[in-house]
Formats: structure tokens, C-alpha cells, sequence
């Protein structure tokens, strides 16, 4: 009975062993979209000493370089099976937008915005201990798996921002981004995937996410269809903007036709009145050309001279009320028998005095010309003259810059 025992007890050991080893096998290789992925690396995923996640990382060949991890091109998983009782989705959302701020470059967040909305969006699911949780990077898409139901996918530019979150500058700790990245000894290592194996969903947790899956489908379809259908009135509706553009073009053509058309009437409506302008003003010059020629010809000999003999009567006319009788100069000389025996040649007689003036009939010379015989009334009449100024300005057609004429003045005897 006791060697029973020991040959049970040892097959017992063998087909545990066995069964370690089958499972550390199936947990170091996974299969995603037909390629083999090798186990990179797998940690403890802590928040505030409170364990969340056991992660691990499977790429197509391992590295130890975080870099390499990030940039190296091809299929790669992330996995995260939940070791918390519960977990929820607004929480994890909040989780995951700032594990991918803290560990990327604001521009690469920024520029690749939309995906990383989308992908905080999915892990808004709460989450059971037993969970997994699989993150996949496709040559198209970052796809979203729980326990085995495809959730969503997202842009594949998402899955180099959501990978820093492990092996970035702020991990969730140094001892997990070492262990991510292989830096472990080969007895953690295996106590880590042991534990990873013995994670698993219940039955109803993978119905769910089978019903979710299926209704996520549907949604996604349902949201394509939309999409299909908003692209198809974007289009229509462009169609016919641009068809309204096009009458809008052919209005404003035939409009700037019409408009240069009155433009172009317009300008010969202006060009003729310019012509019309421009001849009725060569009449006007023609006129004053001819007029100026005629007034350049000047009054004939004829017309000059009865002008001269008229403007010297009117030159005598202006001067005689301006000769005053020097009675008492005349009785001083000759004596009161001058006023009752007056002589021609001492009280009386004729005197000619030669006047020039200029064209404003200011006085320029004066000269006695012929003498009465009596001094004293050619002074007289010589004084009068200075009297007299200015005299009537010239005719406007008499030539020359003075006039000068002779003017006869006949001084009457004194009357008692």
C-alpha cells in the first residue's frame, strides 16, 4: 500500500510538472494575425501598493532596449490581466490619458489626438478581477480585445503612445519597466508567467464581452453606415455647390458682359462729348483768333486821326472851367482904365498852349506855344493847366504810350 502511494504521488508530480511546463511554454509565444510573438517581458502593475494588472509585453523578437520596444516595426501585444476585484471604466479611462500625456511628447499627443480619445473611450469598461485585457498593434489599426472579444480599434499611430505608458520616462514603476523589458532572473520570470496562466475570465465575464463584442459590431456598422451615408450628402451636397457655383460663375460673367457693354457706351456717350466739348471750344478760338486778328489790324489813318482831333477838344473841353480871369493882377498893372478901355494885348487875346498826357490822362508836359501879349494871362493860363489835372484818359484804340496836342484858348476883355 505504501509503495501505492509513492508511485501515485510521483505520477501526481510528473503530470504537474508536465502541465507547469505545457503552460510556461504556451505563456512564453502567442499568435496575433498569423505571426508568432515571443514574451518580451512580463510585471506587476501597482497603484498606491495596490496591485492592478499583471502585464506583458510579446513582440516578434524580445529586446531589452525600451526604445527598440516603441520604434521597432511589426505586430506586437499587450496584455493585461486584472488582479484587482474591481476596476472601473471612468477610472481607467482617466488612467490611461494621463499615463500617454506624462509619457510622450505633447506634439505627439496632440497630433494624434483623436486616436488617443478613442482608445481612452474603449477602456471605459469596467473591469473584474480575471479580466484580460488585449492590446494589439496591426499594420492598420490598434485593436482592443476583452477576454477575447474584439471591443474596438483605434489608429495604429495610438499604440507607440499607449506602449510608453510601460517602458516611457515615468512607468508605473522602475521594477516594472524592468521586468517588461526581460530584467528579471529566470525564477521571477517564471513565478510571473505561472501567475499570468492561472488569470483567467469567468464563463459569463467572456459571454458578456461576447454580447458586447457582438453589439460593438453592430454599433461600429451602424456608426459606417452613417458615416457612408454623411459622405453621401456631403458629396450631393457639394455636387451642388459646385453646380451652384458654376450658375453663380455664369451670372457674374454675363453680369461683367453687361456691365462692359453700358461701360463701353458709356465711354463713347463721354468720348463724344469730349469730341463735342473739344470742337465747340476750337470755335471759341477760332473766333478769338479772328477777332484778335482783326483788332491786331488796328483803325485805319482815317479813324486815328478824327480819334486824335476828338480827344483833343475833349482835353480843351476838360480845361477851360479851370482858367480863372487874373482880374487883380490885371489892375495892379494897368489900372481900373484897363477895365473901361480894354486892349487886346494887355486885357484880352488868344493864347496856345501845347498839353501831353499818358493813357491814364496824368499830365506829362505843358509848353506855352503862342503868347496873348500879356504875360500875366499867359501865366494864368499856364497855372490852370496844373489845375486841370488829370485830364480824360485815352481812347483805348488811339496808338501810343502819351498824347500831345495843341489847344487854343481865347481870353475874353473884362466886363464891367
Amino acid at each position: 500500500m505504501k509503495k501505492l502511494i509513492l508511485t501515485l504521488t510521483y505520477l501526481l508530480s510528473t503530470v504537474a510538472l508536465l502541465t507547469q511546463t505545457q503552460t510556461s511554454v504556451a505563456a512564453e509565444q502567442t499568435t496575433v494575425a498569423g505571426s508568432n510573438l515571443e514574451l518580451n517581458g512580463v510585471g506587476v502593475h501597482s497603484e498606491l501598493r495596490k496591485e492592478w494588472f499583471l502585464n506583458a509585453l510579446y513582440l516578434t523578437s524580445k529586446t531589452d532596449d525600451a526604445e527598440d520596444a516603441v520604434s521597432t516595426p511589426g505586430i506586437k501585444r499587450m496584455e493585461l490581466r486584472v488582479l484587482a476585484d474591481s476596476l472601473s471604466g471612468r477610472r481607467l479611462k482617466r488612467f490611461w490619458i494621463e499615463r500617454i500625456k506624462n509619457n510622450n511628447e505633447a506634439s505627439s499627443v496632440l497630433a494624434n489626438a483623436k486616436s488617443v480619445r478613442d482608445f481612452a473611450n474603449l477602456m471605459d469598461n469596467d473591469l473584474v478581477a480575471g479580466d484580460i485585457v488585449t492590446i494589439d498593434a496591426l499594420p492598420s489599426a490598434t485593436v482592443v480585445s476583452i477576454n477575447g472579444s474584439e471591443i474596438g480599434r483605434t489608429d495604429a499611430a495610438a499604440f507607440p503612445l499607449i506602449l510608453r505608458t510601460w517602458v516611457g520616462s515615468r512607468p508605473p514603476s522602475s521594477e516594472f519597466k524592468e521586468a517588461i523589458l526581460g530584467d528579471v532572473s529566470s525564477v521571477q520570470r517564471s513565478e510571473l508567467i505561472a501567475r499570468l496562466n492561472t488569470i483567467q475570465p469567468s464563463q459569463a465575464r467572456v459571454a458578456m464581452f461576447d454580447t458586447a463584442a457582438i453589439k460593438a459590431r453592430e454599433e461600429e456598422e451602424r456608426k459606417q453606415r452613417e458615416e457612408e451615408e454623411r459622405k453621401k450628402r456631403e458629396e450631393e451636397e457639394r455636387k451642388k455647390q459646385e453646380e451652384l457655383q458654376k450658375l453663380e460663375e455664369q451670372q457674374k460673367l454675363a453680369d461683367q458682359k453687361a456691365q462692359a457693354e453700358e461701360a463701353q457706351k458709356a465711354e463713347e456717350v463721354a468720348e463724344a462729348e469730349r469730341l463735342r466739348r473739344e470742337l465747340e471750344e476750337a470755335r471759341r478760338l477760332l473766333a478769338e483768333q479772328q477777332a484778335a486778328a482783326e483788332a491786331a489790324k488796328g483803325p485805319t489813318e482815317a479813324e486815328i486821326a478824327a480819334m486824335r482831333a476828338k480827344y483833343s477838344d475833349q482835353l480843351g473841353a476838360h480845361y477851360v472851367p479851370y482858367f480863372e480871369y487874373p482880374q487883380r493882377d490885371i489892375l495892379r498893372r494897368h489900372g481900373k482904365s484897363a477895365l473901361m478901355r480894354p486892349r487886346k494885348g494887355k486885357t484880352h487875346g488868344d493864347v496856345s498852349i501845347s498839353i501831353e498826357v499818358d493813357r491814364e490822362g496824368d499830365l506829362v508836359g505843358g509848353a506855352l506855344v503862342s503868347s496873348s501879349g500879356e504875360k500875366i494871362l499867359d501865366d494864368a493860363v499856364m497855372n490852370a493847366l496844373f489845375d486841370s489835372v488829370p485830364f480824360p484818359a485815352m481812347p483805348e484804340d488811339l496808338p501810343g504810350e502819351t498824347f500831345k496836342t495843341t489847344v487854343s484858348i481865347s481870353i475874353p476883355a473884362p466886363q464891367m
